[in-house]
């Protein structure tokens, strides 16, 4: 009996410590692409940059 009274009350434990925060991910990514026309007979040049940034949030929740 007390092993369940224990085991009981390690889930409850993890619930009530689950239930007051949390962690949440972003992640943001942008592209741009730069055209340069040139007025000669060389024609044009292009670039295209590429970004990706992750946030991480640790939130609590308040009372």
């Amino acid at each position: 009996m007390k092993k369940h009274v224990l085991t009981f009350a390690l889930i409850l434990s993890a619930i009530c410590i689950a239930a007051t925060s949390c962690k949440a991910w972003r992640t943001i990514s942008t592209t741009a692409t730069y055209v340069q026309q040139n007025d000669s007979t060389t024609g044009k040049a292009s670039a295209t940059i590429t970004t990706k940034t992750v946030e991480e949030y640790q939130g609590v929740k308040k009372n």
